[in-house]
């Protein structure tokens, strides 16, 4: 007699595994003896998922299944968009899951999706910024209203700031030809855990730019000081002669009581401009360091120590006037 190979178990078979079971014999020897006496051939999965199923549900029948992308009525969508409203950050996985709880209505991640965009949600990817206090963001807004009502064109004032540059030889954005092999590049790039890294000093104005300090380490007050020295007074020496102001950060080695004693030996401490706390983008520089950042990335794509310095260089004589 031929063995029959059954992919669904039917009830006959079902209430044999549980007349095997009740005997207390194991899935593999329930196998052996259906095989062998009743020439019916399954796995000891099926006989171990139908063992649990039975446990959990005390039927040997099969349970209705609940309709998957059915029954969606107006009230789940009301209930849709006030889970949306009070949380705006639930995905629609975390929606589907709560509706399963609640109705029992089984939904596909997909048919949520399409739910809520019929609603009117739409995604927007969270941008960080720095968080200002109250206190810091009406001094900003009294710097920036003083500056508007004295109609402050910035000409005379010279932007300094610092920044660090780490070594990278790949931009975060890419072009290649779905068609072709030779052109795709994987979306995932090797980056060394610690890339080497330099500092970078320097000034803008309306009158050009003062030269770059590429340096490594720390910078304190001292550091600080040889900085303005070299690159700071030679080129106010050059280019202001009839007056300039000072824009830096409130950086402590800015303020340091060293640096102040500094800047009054050198007659600069009253051309530097009080700025509010919190306030890095109000420094145009920011604008430079950036597409710096953006130039070693694509077009430099340095490897070496030698390259990144000279990359830095390059950009700031190239494009920087």
């Amino acid at each position: 007699m031929a063995i029959e190979n059954v992919r669904r178990l039917s009830i006959q078979v079902r209430h044999l595994i549980l007349q095997y079971a009740a005997a207390l014999l194991s899935t593999v020897s329930i196998q052996r003896v259906l095989e062998k006496t009743h020439n019916i051939k399954t796995s000891r999965q099926a006989i171990r998922k139908f063992l649990d199923r039975f446990k959990r549900s005390g039927s040997v029948t099969d349970l209705p299944k609940l309709r998957r992308n059915g029954n969606i009525t107006n009230f789940h969508r009301q209930m849709m968009n006030l889970w949306l409203s009070k949380n705006c950050e639930l995905t629609s996985r975390a929606l589907r899951d709560k509706i399963m709880a609640l109705f029992g209505l089984k939904l596909s991640s997909s048919c949520v999706s399409k739910i809520r965009r019929k609603l009117g949600w739409t995604t927007q990817r969270v941008k960080y910024c720095q968080l200002i206090s109250h206190q810091n963001k009406l001094k900003r807004l009294q710097w920036c209203l003083a500056a508007l009502e004295r109609k402050d064109t910035f000409e005379d004032v010279i932007f300094t700031d610092e920044s660090t540059i780490e070594m990278s030889s790949n931009g975060k954005l890419f072009f290649y030809q779905p068609t072709s092999n030779l052109q795709r590049v994987p979306a995932n790039k090797q980056k060394p855990k610690h890339s080497y890294k330099v500092h970078i000093w320097a000034g803008i104005s309306y009158r050009g730019r003062t030269d770059c300090c590429v340096f490594t380490g720390i910078m304190d007050s001292v550091t600080y000081q040889q900085i303005l020295e070299r690159n700071f007074l030679t080129f106010v020496a050059r280019k202001f002669p009839d007056g300039y102001r000072l824009y830096q950060d409130n950086d402590s080695k800015h303020r340091s009581k060293s640096t102040k004693a500094w800047m009054t030996q050198k007659n600069m401490l009253n051309n530097v401009m009080e700025c509010p706390a919190s306030s890095p983008d109000i420094n145009v520089i920011e604008n430079v360091w950036a597409s710096m950042k953006y130039y070693l990335e694509s077009t430099v794509k340095p490897k070496l120590k030698e390259e990144l310095v000279n990359g830095i260089k390059q950009f700031w004589e190239k494009f920087v006037s």
